[in-house]
């Protein structure tokens, strides 16, 4: 029986032409919202926890300045030195790996080419404290850091912007105005949860960086990586110490002018931008929902009063009103259906092109389409409410004497 009100369902919404095609456009652009929305959460989300991965459990960073953040532009501050490095890595048990670095951006040049990029002066810990590995030649040596050499490691994004697929490795770039051969080429990480281009970057030795760069003796942070084990807050607490210490802040009521950021306090500001992705979802999915169920509703109860004869024909002819409003819903939800398809299918095209040309991580998976499916569904159940009531209340007797 169902089959059968279902075939019928399927033949008056093709002779409806120009109303349906409206109701199935309303529904695929508010299933494309909802897809594009989603697909966007669903790759801030692994985003997210790959940033996290990435961080490291026993890993914390130390920064120039107090009162920072996870995701606040940098402050600089003159306070954090190689002393209280040395003074860390003497005091503090389980560091595998501690790696200072002081930060600039400057204008990188090859040939014709050139980018705006992050460059840092790194010590060859580097890797090791960030867990970052070179995908081609090799990262400098503790004699070349010691020697202040030109050398530095290119990220994948400025290999890509001054090199245009060229072989990077033993060309001479200059950064500001000063030539360094390129060694090495990071492995690519991709972009922050906020959007940072993490392979815009260029490594040199520390003290190159210090002297011949930028002429001064204070870092801007330092990454300082445990053994699986270590309390982490604990370690926080006795770094804090001793930089309060170093930095002769010891006395009450001075604030600190470095800011440590643990594991903990990223996945808090981490779980505050999944807070805030799932609030704009839902928002979207019920303002989409209400607009589609608003516009399929007008168009169907507009549909069933032109039908109004055929609807009491079929009474006069046996059908009961269970039967009317089962066709009804059916055929709203046969255009629901088309819609969620449509819109899904446009939804998801238009987040891989979005990715592409955005750099905007976006999901693609099944359960973008799970989720359209359950939301046409729902459109078509609110949408069916009043065509439905108004379809079964016609009497034969009085529309058929008309």
């Amino acid at each position: 029986m169902i089959i059968k009100i279902l075939s019928s369902a399927i033949k008056i919404n093709l002779k409806q032409g120009l109303k349906v095609f409206i109701m199935i456009s309303g529904i695929s652009l508010c299933i494309l919202v909802i897809t594009l929305v989603t697909s966007i959460s669903l790759g801030a989300r692994q985003l997210v926890n790959e940033t996290l991965q990435q961080f490291g459990p026993t890993s914390i960073i130390v920064f120039a300045g107090g009162r920072r953040q996870p995701g606040q532009p940098f402050q600089r501050s003159t306070t954090m030195t190689l002393d209280d490095v040395r003074s860390i890595k003497d005091q503090i048990s389980g560091i595998v790996a501690i790696d200072p670095e002081a930060n600039s951006n400057m204008n990188a040049k090859y040939g014709a080419q050139n980018i705006d990029t992050n460059i840092s002066g790194a010590t060859p810990s580097f890797t090791t404290a960030w867990d970052w590995n070179v995908a081609e030649g090799r990262f400098f040596t503790e004699r070349e850091n010691a020697s202040m050499s030109r050398v530095a490691v290119i990220g994948t994004t400025v290999a890509k912007q001054l090199f245009q697929g060229e072989n990077p490795l033993g060309k001479l770039i200059r950064i500001g105005t000063t030539p360094f051969t390129v060694i090495g080429v990071l492995s690519s990480l991709g972009t922050t949860p906020n959007g940072m281009d993490r392979d815009n970057r260029i490594v040199i030795p520390l003290n190159t960086m210090l002297k011949r760069m930028l002429n001064q003796t204070y870092i801007t942070m330092m990454r300082i990586k445990f053994a699986p084990g270590t309390n982490i807050n604990v370690v926080a607490g006795e770094i804090s110490t001793i930089l309060r210490y170093n930095h002769k802040l010891t006395a009450s009521g001075l604030p600190d002018d470095f800011t440590i950021i643990t594991p903990d306090q990223v996945m808090e500001f981490l779980n505050r931008i999944n807070s805030t992705l799932n609030i704009f979802l839902v928002v979207s999915t019920i303002v989409a929902i209400v607009i589609g169920s608003v516009v399929v509703s007008n168009i169907m109860q507009a549909s069933i009063s032109e039908r109004e004869k055929e609807i009491a024909l079929r009474r006069a002819f046996g059908a009961t009103k269970s039967l009317i409003v089962t066709q009804v819903f059916l055929e709203i939800f046969v255009i629901s259906i088309i819609g969620s398809v449509f819109g899904a299918t446009l939804g998801a095209l238009l987040g891989v092109i979005m990715e592409h040309f955005t750099g905007i991580h976006v999901s693609i998976s099944p359960l973008l389409f799970l989720v359209a499916f359950s939301v046409s569904t729902i459109i078509a159940l609110i949408a069916g409410i009043q065509p439905a009531i108004k379809a079964s209340s016609y009497d034969p007797a009085v529309v058929l004497q008309r």
